[in-house]
């Protein structure tokens, strides 16, 4: 019984042995469209960043997506703060009894808010000072290993 079972076993994997390999471009063919001038294009150009990194790595590009990514970031972290706000709001006037703030709370807040908006703006400065840094470090080794060619 065991000595059919090992035979089975030999025999089923002798099967899987000849048969062809699968390999992934053949697999893909079956998935991506036969026309591959004629399939549309997605207009979104948010997801066309990672798609055509390789085609379209201009640095104009990349500072275009750059700016693109920064403003959506501001929007949704705008949209964040709305909406923590709204709920700390209502938690509020629903508790039971509800939280009553008193001028000195206040104005206590608003000097740390003063002293956490400074520390950030001087932050800002350095992350500022830091990317021109990198900036001019990434132009300096680009040109050392990719000099100019000379015109004709």
């Amino acid at each position: 019984m065991a000595s059919s079972v090992t035979e089975e076993a030999t025999a089923a994997l002798l099967d899987l042995q000849k048969s062809p390999q699968l390999k992934i471009i053949e697999l893909s063919d079956s998935i991506r469209p036969k026309d591959a001038q004629g399939a549309q294009k997605r207009s979104s150009g948010v997801s066309d960043v990672s798609a055509d990194a390789f085609e379209n790595a201009t640095p104009a590009s990349l500072e275009a997506d750059l700016i693109h990514y920064k403003e959506l970031f501001s929007k949704l972290r705008f949209s964040y703060v709305e909406q923590v706000t709204k709920e700390k709001f209502l938690r509020a006037i629903t508790d039971n009894p509800p939280l009553f703030v008193e001028q000195s709370e206040n104005t206590k807040l608003e000097a740390q808010l003063a002293e956490a908006k400074a520390a950030l703006k001087t932050q800002k400065a350095e992350v500022a000072a830091l990317i021109a840094q990198l900036e001019a470090r990434g132009r300096e080794l680009s040109q050392r290993e990719c000099p100019p060619s000379p015109l004709p």
